[in-house]
């Protein structure tokens, strides 16, 4: 990666955090039309919901719960889903890719060009990188977007609690998206080598099972650094606001 394509990449990683953290804390926030705002009729709710306490529990409303997480969710801060899309997206595989190229590492697969058909890497044209570093982004954001919505990661106390309710959210949305990654990644090997392979059946899939196995664990360590520390900052600027 040459000097034009750094400069690039690391103009890119400073704007989307400018502009995303921007959108999250300048502009106002409004109240989003799934929140239950208490009327009179509060009362009323807490008495038909103690009368129902004794219960046993209800497997159709289990399953209709679990799917409003997806189709009805809790989102106290209608900027974080963007915010977070960004940072999943830009930020954590361009820091991989800086990263890599720190350490005089090969690019992972899904770094190579769209148009790079005998070029050499060194001879590649300014920006190469970046439409593929968007596509792959892409994809490990809505892995994180749905993870997060699937542990309620989005309600107030996911994200603006103490440093513990954090960590266990965090946690909890990063398990759900890095299971969806590992799907998606053994349907993509799946597709690309024709057919259900396991290790042991040739040199050429061992080498291509070995290299995903890789780059899956380095997609789950630099979107769970970057997403964590930035839900860790999240929380103290609503615990601890600026003077």
């Amino acid at each position: 990666m040459n000097t034009s394509q750094s400069i690039l990449l690391f103009a890119l990683i400073i704007g989307s955090t400018c502009f995303y953290s921007a959108t999250a804390f300048v502009l106002p926030l409004t109240t989003p039309s799934n929140i239950m705002i208490l009327t009179q009729q509060h009362h009323h709710e807490r008495l038909f919901s103690q009368n129902n306490q004794n219960q046993p529990p209800n497997n159709d409303e289990s399953s209709s719960s679990l799917l409003e997480r997806f189709t009805k969710p809790v989102i106290d801060d209608p900027w974080l889903p963007l915010t977070e899309a960004g940072l999943a997206q830009v930020v954590a595989p361009s820091l991989q890719l800086f990263w890599l190229a720190a350490l005089q590492s090969p690019f992972p697969s899904w770094a190579n060009p769209l148009f790079s058909s005998g070029i050499l890497w060194n001879q590649l044209p300014r920006g190469s990188f970046l439409a593929p570093t968007l596509i792959h982004g892409a994809g490990l954001a809505c892995c994180w977007i749905l993870g997060a919505l699937a542990s309620k990661g989005y309600e107030r106390k996911a994200f603006a609690g103490d440093a513990g309710t954090v960590l266990l959210q965090t946690a909890k949305a990063g398990a759900f998206s890095v299971g969806l990654l590992i799907l998606a990644t053994q349907w993509d090997l799946y597709t690309e080598l024709g057919g259900y392979v396991q290790v042991g059946d040739s040199v050429e899939t061992d080498i291509r099972i070995y290299r995903a196995l890789v780059e899956g664990i380095n997609d789950c360590f630099f979107e769970g650094i970057v997403l964590l520390g930035w839900r860790f900052y999240r929380s103290a600027a609503a615990n601890y606001p600026l003077p």
